[in-house]
């Protein structure tokens, strides 16, 4: 079954990957930046639009259980992630030789104490310090896909129990896979959590691969959503900022726990995306030729995440030994960093064209 790429996907993927970068780059406002879109970060957003990629690259209405093409998704972003982990590290090595207290050198502390163990660990994913357990969340992430896909189509209602029920035990009683590098000894994002999150952007993608509309507009659906959307950036303010003292604080934080994927977290995002597909500025948005760099580098995510992450990776070194850089300097990192991002997505998207190109021409050489 053919289908249109929906390139709302691709511009608002490219957006998030933007945010990420900074969010993770550590200038002196972005943790004001991060907290002030509400309960639910640039993160969450990603994680239900790969879920909405990946049923509209791999899905096919009522096929049998096909692991191949998921899994091998899966093995191309375990790859990158060991070379991330490499360069992370040769990084983090060099940086620490003239400045040892700078936040980036934990990715090399203790790889360097012992590094044949480590190595070993790491090709195993339980040792993966800083912000390299992303990526391996979304191996997880991508081995649960063709089930999702079978469990849709056939037991629709056992998909919904299982993963909601994952994600009850996971949160509740804390249950999470080991990375050695954390100082709480698990993942940041717990792949047991963020799989509800993942399985319904996967089932949104699947009412769009099946030619229906994902989220439908409604009038009082979208106005309980703008609502939500809206009322969740000062109280998340007020609580990570310390604006105020929130009663049941301990409550609170678990609601929106990042490692765990917080109903409230779930809930922000659910809202922001429906916002977001049915407000017309966005539609049009996704067809304006001055923003196709940003749907380009949503198109592809990977790479893009990945010098992503060595990126902010620079501007938190930056920041660590300049903590009082004036603003004008940080906002020339910050569009830097951001014009690198394009153009990489620019370059990737053309290389991908050619590539197209190429395969057709010799296709029709070759007639079958």
């Amino acid at each position: 079954m053919g289908i249109q790429r929906e390139v709302r996907i691709d511009l608002l993927r490219g957006i998030t990957l933007l945010l990420i970068f900074i969010g993770h780059a550590e200038f002196t406002f972005s943790a004001t930046f991060q907290h002030s879109r509400g309960f639910a970060d640039a993160s969450e957003l990603f994680v239900l639009l790969a879920g909405m990629s990946s049923a509209l690259a791999y899905y096919r209405p009522n096929a049998d259980l096909s692991l191949l093409r998921p899994w091998r998704r899966a093995w191309r972003i375990y790859l990158a992630h060991l070379l991330l982990f490499l360069i992370m590290a040769a990084f983090a090595s060099m940086v620490a030789i003239e400045y040892a207290d700078t936040s980036v050198v934990e990715y090399v502390s203790g790889f360097l104490a012992d590094p044949l163990w480590r190595g070993i660990q790491a090709l195993l994913l339980v040792y993966m310090p800083g912000d390299l357990d992303i990526l391996p969340m979304y191996i997880v992430l991508m081995l649960w896909v063709p089930f999702v896909f079978v469990l849709y189509d056939r037991f629709p209602l056992l998909l919904v129990g299982i993963s909601a029920a994952l994600w009850v035990i996971a949160g509740l009683g804390h249950v999470n896979l080991s990375n050695l590098a954390q100082e709480g000894g698990h993942w940041y994002f717990d792949p047991l959590s963020w799989q509800l999150i993942f399985t319904i952007g996967v089932v949104l993608g699947i009412r769009i691969r099946t030619g229906r509309d994902p989220l439908p507009y409604n009038r009082m659906a979208f106005a309980l959503a703008a609502v939500f959307a809206i009322l969740a950036i000062p109280m998340n303010l007020a609580y990570f900022l310390e604006w105020a003292q929130l009663p049941y604080q301990g409550f609170y934080r678990e609601l929106v726990s990042k490692t765990n994927s917080g109903p409230l977290r779930i809930v922000d995002a659910l809202a922001i995306l429906y916002l977001a597909w049915n407000l017309d500025i966005v539609k049009k948005a996704a067809r304006l030729s001055w923003l196709r760099p940003v749907s380009m580098i949503g198109r592809h995510s990977l790479p893009i995440f990945s010098i992503g992450i060595v990126l902010s990776a620079s501007a938190s070194v930056y920041m660590d030994v300049n903590p009082h850089a004036p603003l004008g300097v940080q906002m020339a990192i910050l569009f830097a960093g951001c014009a690198i991002h394009l153009a990489l997505g620019w370059f990737l998207e053309r290389h991908r064209l050619r590539s197209s190109s190429t395969r057709l021409q010799f296709d029709g050489a070759n007639p079958a």
